[in-house]
């Protein structure tokens, strides 16, 4: 993370420890995908997308709004784990 972002998060863009790969004077780096333009006004935006990511094998820890903690696998249906990146949509995380 950025000590200059003033939040910390993630995104469920993608599924859970998915690798974006980016290569530098040859050497390929596992990165979060970043738009920077200032992000100081409206008309100079910043866009991040910060994938889950764990050092767990298979997924990642989730920890739910009810203090709840589930292991997610890498391979959750995108929808599902789409859906529960929201907060109002009324989906119900049926999740084993």
């Amino acid at each position: 993370m950025s000590g200059h972002i003033p939040q910390t998060g993630f995104v469920t863009t993608f599924h859970p420890n998915t690798r974006v790969p980016y290569t530098h004077a040859g050497q390929s780096y596992d990165i979060d995908y970043g738009f920077n333009t200032g992000g100081t006004a409206a008309t100079r935006r910043a866009y991040r997308v910060i994938t889950a990511r764990s050092h767990n094998t298979g997924g990642v820890n989730v920890l739910f709004m009810d203090g709840g903690v589930r292991f997610v696998t890498n391979a959750i249906e995108l929808t599902t784990w789409r859906s529960l990146g929201t907060r109002s949509g009324g989906e119900v995380a049926n999740l084993p």
